[in-house]
This record gives structure tokens, sequence and C-alpha cells, in this order.
């Protein structure tokens, strides 16, 4: 295949506005209004953004710029919508909840404003965290969806508007959105930050995950969460001399058939990797793997439906057909059926733990293809659905666009659930494949 030229577009600055902010060359006020401005001049046509308050942004930013000693002072940061914010509406992307306002910080954003990170505003989620859209649009396509659950924050990192936004996922709510707009979304191992203070879809799946333009800008926000005091130099360098991740290329024909530009990518991106050392091979889809999809869509149903009858009472009918739809399968589910998905997934994970000898990360979709024309459907998780079945860590790799501009996902899943050992194989990925930022988008022959 032949690469056409493209044009790039600038990124938010994360860690070099932190670095400029530490050096005295910036303050954390400018940074501030400069994704003000930023949002003020793209959102009312991409929609990111469910409510920002630049007077609370403003006082946040000055309080980082007293405090020196803030390892996330510089960073702005895009909150989604299912997330608690003390100081702002909190609306799980329902119209049931459209004037509610927490009492408290969820703990991430506890531990975010703790490290000096200035909330921007609240990003735009579906409702609840499912599948019924967000009036977001796709910043590289506005024709088009985002994807979702996180629309809102996949968006505003893909525009520009802020360097890094949270997200959640339960199916494939980071990764696919990620996909779709041509950025990093990382899922974590679940529990690597508290869920307390987040809309609780599932107890099993939900997770916190992080969108951003670069490998830097997600594992400086990752450690800083942690509490780690120097996130910035924490950062996995690439080294000539540097182990390289050894790969497999996973066949998931079984789970759902691509378009023919993700196993362009996937293709393309495997010889990229063996061009710079890496050892990569084919891996066919284990006989434990072939239902994973079915099995964590079952589990999922039913956690829905007890966590939303729980929560919402007599209003669970009020919520939208798609949502509806979902719990009617949970309350439908036998227990036989529901003990033989976890006795799946048990031996789905103990199948992924006898590759750590062979392998350090999995090459596989991130979707089944582009973005979907229109804002009616945010997409199918089915290639997100194992991983998070699976607790394990996983990104959407950004290195690839179709010649007519539009991303193409390919999804890095790490085989152990460590996080640390995959960001530093995140980091070698980044350096070999480049982004879609560098790389022009590519013709098919």
């Amino acid at each position: 295949m032949s690469r056409s030229a493209g044009t790039t577009t600038s990124a938010a600055r994360g860690i070099d506005e932190m670095r400029a902010v530490a050096q005295g060359t910036t303050s954390v006020v400018a940074a501030a209004a400069e994704a003000l401005a930023t949002i003020e001049r793209l959102d009312a046509e991409i929609g990111a953004f469910r409510i920002v308050e630049p007077e609370l942004v403003a006082a946040a930013a000055a309080a980082a710029d007293a405090d020196p000693s803030l390892p996330l002072r510089g960073l702005i940061v895009g909150v989604k919508d299912v997330i608690d914010t003390a100081d702002l509406p909190t609306g799980y992307g329902s119209p049931l909840f459209a004037d509610h306002q927490p009492v408290a910080d969820s703990d991430l954003v506890a531990a975010c404003r703790r490290a000096g990170a200035v909330v921007a505003g609240k990003t735009e989620s579906t409702e609840f965290a499912m599948f019924t859209p967000t009036r977001t649009r796709n910043p590289i396509d506005p024709s088009r969806t985002p994807g979702g659950s996180s629309s809102g924050s996949a968006a505003a990192v893909a525009a520009g508007m802020v360097p890094v936004a949270f997200g959640t996922q339960t199916a494939g709510s980071v990764i696919r959105p990620a996909a779709y707009c041509g950025v990093y979304g990382y899922k974590p191992v679940k529990g690597w930050v508290s869920t307390a203070g987040i809309w609780k879809l599932t107890d099993s799946f939900d997770t916190v995950g992080i969108f951003a333009r670069n490998v830097a800008d997600l594992t400086m926000t990752y450690y800083g969460v942690r509490g780690d005091p120097q996130p910035a130099e924490r950062m996995a360098v690439l080294r000539p001399d540097g182990v390289r991740p050894r790969i497999a290329v996973l066949d998931t024909e079984a789970w759902g058939e691509c378009e023919p530009e993700v196993d362009a990518a996937i293709e393309w991106g495997a010889e990229e990797l063996v061009a710079h050392g890496c050892h990569v091979e084919p891996l066919d889809l284990p006989a434990e793997w072939a239902d994973l999809p079915a099995v964590h869509a079952t589990i999922m149903a039913v956690e829905v439906a007890h966590n939303l009858h729980a929560r919402l009472g007599d209003d669970v009918e009020r919520i939208s057909p798609s949502a509806r739809e979902i719990v009617a399968r949970g309350d439908a589910c036998s227990a036989d059926e529901h003990d033989a998905a976890r006795t799946a997934t048990a031996a789905a994970v103990e199948r992924l733990s006898a590759l750590e000898a062979d392998f350090d990360v999995i090459l596989a979709p991130s979707a089944l293809g582009v973005a979907p024309t229109g804002l009616e459907f945010t997409g199918d998780p089915v290639m997100c659905r194992p991983w998070t079945l699976l607790c394990a860590p996983a990104t959407n790799l950004p290195y690839y666009r179709r010649a007519d501009g539009l991303p193409v996902g390919v999804q890095a899943v790490g085989v152990r659930a460590d996080d640390e050992s995959f960001l530093t194989s995140l980091a070698w990925l980044e350096a070999a494949l480049g982004d879609s930022t560098t790389n022009p988008p590519f013709d098919e022959e």
C-alpha cells in the first residue's frame, strides 16, 4: 500500500505545558485560559462539553500556580459526566439527573485536584454510560459519531481542547471512541483508581480510562492520579538497547467482520514492528475465547439490571429503549446462564495467563471499522468486550488513517494485569509506529 500526503493537527500541550509551567515560562492561569479559548472557539460545532464554568477554572488555575510542589501542576483535563464533581453538575447522561449536583468530588476528581490538575469542565456522556447517543460530533468528520459512551472526552482531546480527559469503560466506552476520534484511549487494569463517586453500571467491569494524544501524557496522568510525587519522571524512555515487546497478532474473525482498512492497519503495524526488531507472531483465537463477546454481554446485562433497579426504582421505566432492553435481558437471564458465563470467564483468564511466557502485547482491532456516519449509533463494542471481561490493560493505537483522513483503530492489549509493564511496552510501540499526527494517511492499493 502507498501513503498519500496528509495534514496534521496541533495537539493541546500536556506534559510540555507542565514543563513550561515548572520552568516559569508560562503559568497554569495562562494554560487554563488557552484551553478555555480553544473550547469556546471549537465546541459550538463539536459539543464535547456539557458544562464549563470559566470562573471555577480560573480560580483552580490560580491556586495551582501558588503551589509549585503539585505534581500535575499545569495539566488541564476534561471529566466525563458520569464522574461526580462537587462544584459542577453531574447528569450521568440522563434527563432524570439534569439538575443533579453531587455533594462531593469522586475519588478520581479529588485525586486530580490534589495533584494540581485543573478541571476544564464536564464532557458529554451517553445515557448512564451505555448506548443512547449524546449531541457530540466527531472532530475529524462532524457528520460521524465520536463513539461512546465517553463521547465528549474523546472528542475534546481529539480536537485539542484539552490534552487529557477521563472516561469510563464497561464494554468499549474508552477504546472505541478513541479509535473513531484518532487518539490514545487507555483502559488500565480494573481497580487502578477508585470508582467511588462514579455512576455504577457493573461491579465487575467499570474502569476509569484516560484519553490523550501521546503516551507521555497518558503515563504522566496515570502516575499523577495514583499519587506519584514526580509523575513526569516516570515516563518510559525507549532506548536503542531496550527490550522489545513480543507481539501476538490475534485472529478475531469469529468475533466480527472488520472493514478491510482495519486488517490493513494491523498488517502495516505488524510489518513495521518486525522492521524495528520485534518478534511478531500470528495467534489463532483460543477455543476458550470464541464466545467472549457474548459472555461479557451476559454478565454486563445482569449487573446493569441489578444496579439500575437499585438506583432508579420505578424510574427505570423512564430510561431509553436501548437501556431498557439491556435491563430486560439482565432480568431474564437465568442463574444457570450467569454461572456458565462466569465459568467461561475463568477459563478465558487462565488462557490469557498462559500466553505470558511467549508474548507481552496482543494486537487486535479496536472497532469493526471507522466511525459510522450519523449520530444515532455510537458503534459496536464487540472488539472491546473480551478485554474488558478479562480486565486486561488495553489502549487504542492511533497510528493509521484512511486516505480520506478517517482514523482506523488498532488495539494493543497487555497479557499481564500490570499497567507499569504495559505502559513501557506502549512507549516502545509509539516510538516504532508513530501516530496519525506524524504518519500521513494511507491509500489502499
